[in-house]
């Protein structure tokens, strides 16, 4: 019974979210439910009684009325439902802009360390299965709970329909059958028979979701996954290149058609369950109640207790009934089920920020006079017990040019996400101008930031609008930033200028850009900003050897008075910095100025400069 009042809650706190993100669509949705419900009783019961008018000999204008009627108020309906669908196509469609906007805002809003979990990619993936695969969600929700309203009145509807088939008087003389089965108690009898049947076909029902449940959700989406990833490798990135040059196709296929015959089996086994264990048994018991209810329909019929054209009504409203109970059922447990699943997006937009939301405004200073400071800091990843940074100290002010280098995984690009809060530190502090970064308002907090990571995006929009991450922007001001960036050649030979459309996923008329080109545009959008930090990740990892060397002379230039920290594995870009922060095993080994560092023959950057000195136009002893 608690179960039972918890799915009903769930039921509830669905359809409230679902009108919270399409008004109207689920009340629409009920009363079209209810006028599919309605539809066939109208024929039922309006052709009951011109069969009895008919046979009664009315007068032909009367019964031609009475067709008249039902005609009319077929074509009501009709009517009805093609106005209703009008309008829950339009709130559908909201609802599925709205429920989009729900998880990518979700993810955008939610704390930076939940979004780069094992565990959210899994669950986004489940919504996402469940949703490719129709088995379940708030969109299943929608389209199967104002169909079980439907099957709600179609009882009710079929019940008005033959309630006089038990409540009109029973003859006193009766012989044979017609004695036993025209009579109160078998009409008690068919009422336990079909709360039996109820009984039974919920539990025939729940049997086969939980056989599903299992069998198919535990193991289908592994098999989506790797069938995704196969057919990525087929079509998407640099899959189809690697795939003809190394002649990957055998083996790409074997595990497609491996995969797609275990997950193939898996559907079968669950079918030949359903098969025995719901289908046959519900048919035997259904067929069943249709034998009982026909004989005591027609035998009331035939002992005078109703007219001829009451026996198509009752005929009719029974097999309505029986189907509707039938259904009901079967849809309820459908719903129970899609609680599982309804649960795992609410959770997921519901997950709470533990990150510490401070309140203090970041400092507004004209003199761009900052300090940041990491005090004793150590970092895990969430869920892992590896030590990516460890005990890390250093300062810098606003202003400098600071350096980070050091080998793959010794925790640069780490430092930098503690440093913007994406992450908080496990131990320790990180300070700017003496206070824990985490009493700063997060969001004003980010603001002073302007940073190109590795894994930067760009989006199929205009030019300005990706420099600008805004519709609306100021050209003039991208026009500059991109100057800057040393992207001015190629902008001057775009006819439409900044409002060129970057890739043809909008605009058959769009350009498509390579890695160094779509890295300057990168970087001009972290000009654009003007925060008083910028940090480049390997900013020059995609640019040929004569655009880093721009990038490179007119750094300072382009910086201009902000902070900048600057990631790099080329050491001959450290030489303009003024700090260079040496990172090796997750702690900072070394900090100092590059004369200081290069001098240090046992140090890790010396170690580091003379691996590289073969590269380097100027070499150092």
């Amino acid at each position: 019974m608690k179960k039972f009042v918890q799915d009903i809650k769930m039921f509830w706190k669905t359809a409230k979210h679902i009108e919270s993100l399409s008004r109207g669509l689920m009340i629409l949705n009920i009363i079209r439910a209810i006028f599919n419900s309605l539809s066939p009783f109208i024929n039922i019961y309006m052709a009951a009684r011109i069969v009895d008018m008919i046979l009664a000999g009315e007068p032909w204008e009367k019964t031609l009325l009475m067709a008249g009627i039902t005609v009319f108020l077929d074509f009501f309906v009709v009517m009805m439902k093609a106005i209703l669908n009008y309008f829950i196509n339009i709130r559908r469609t909201i609802f599925s802009q709205n429920y989009n906007y729900s998880k990518n805002s979700k993810i955008s809003a939610m704390d930076y360390d939940m979004v780069d979990t094992v565990e959210t990619q899994k669950t986004l993936n489940r919504i996402k299965q469940h949703e490719n695969m129709n088995t379940g969600g708030l969109r299943s929700f929608e389209r199967d709970f104002p169909t079980m309203i439907g099957y709600v009145f179609t009882i009710i509807f079929s019940v008005a329909l033959t309630l006089e088939l038990f409540i009109s008087p029973y003859p006193k003389h009766l012989f044979g059958m017609a004695k036993f089965i025209v009579t109160p108690y078998f009409a008690v009898f068919i009422l336990l028979f079909c709360v039996f049947s109820v009984y039974f076909t919920s539990y025939c029902n729940a049997k086969c979701t939980r056989f599903r449940v299992s069998e198919i959700d535990r193991r289908m989406p592994f098999f989506n996954q790797f069938i995704n990833a196969i057919l990525g490798a087929f079509s998407s990135g640099s899959g189809p290149m690697n795939v003809r040059i190394y002649q990957q196709k055998p083996i790409l296929s074997q595990g497609l058609e491996q995969t797609f015959k275990e997950s193939h089996e898996i559907m079968k086994n669950y079918n030949k369950y359903r098969v025995k264990h719901r289908t046959i048994p519900c048919e035997i018991i259904a067929t069943l109640m249709q034998i009982i209810l026909y004989a005591f329909a027609g035998i009331s019929a035939l002992v005078g207790r109703f007219s001829v054209g009451s026996i198509s009504q009752y005929i009719s409203s029974i097999l309505k009934f029986t189907d509707a109970v039938s259904s009901l059922v079967s849809t309820f447990e459908t719903l129970r089920y899609n609680n599982e699943i309804t649960k795992i997006y609410f959770d997921f937009i519901e997950t709470p920020s533990h990150m510490i939301q401070g309140t203090l405004p970041v400092e507004k200073r004209d003199d761009r006079e900052y300090e940041v400071e990491f005090r004793d800091v150590s970092f895990q990843y969430p869920n892992t017990d590896f030590w990516a940074l460890r005990h890390v100290n250093f300062k810098f002010k606003i202003g400098e040019r600071l350096a980070v280098v050091g080998m793959n995984g010794s925790g640069k690009t780490t430092m930098i996400k503690l440093m913007c809060r994406l992450y908080d530190p496990t131990e320790g502090q990180i300070l700017l101008n003496g206070i824990d970064i985490r009493k700063y308002d997060y969001k004003e907090y980010h603001s002073i930031f302007s940073v190109v990571f590795q894994d930067f995006n760009l989006f199929a929009f205009t030019l300005g609008q990706n420099v600008a991450a805004s519709t609306d922007y100021d050209e003039e001001k991208v026009r500059q930033s991109l100057m800057e960036a040393n992207f001015g050649e190629r902008l001057d030979k775009l006819e439409k200028g900044t409002e060129t459309y970057l890739y043809r996923n909008f605009e058959k008329d769009g350009v498509e850009i390579s890695g160094g080109e779509a890295q300057k545009i990168a970087l001009a959008r972290a000009l654009y900003k003007n925060a008083p930090f910028i940090i480049l990740d390997e900013p020059t990892a995609a640019l040929d050897p004569i655009a880093e060397a721009d990038v490179y002379s007119n750094f300072n230039n382009i910086v201009g008075d902000k902070t900048a920290i600057y990631i790099s594995h080329r050491l001959s870009s450290c030489r303009f910095c003024d700090r260079i922060a040496v990172f090796d095993g997750g702690s900072v080994v070394q900090f100092g100025t590059h004369d200081e560092l290069v001098a240090d023959e046992k140090g890790k950057y010396h170690e580091l400069w003379h691996a590289q000195a073969q590269y380097y136009t100027e070499k150092t002893a």
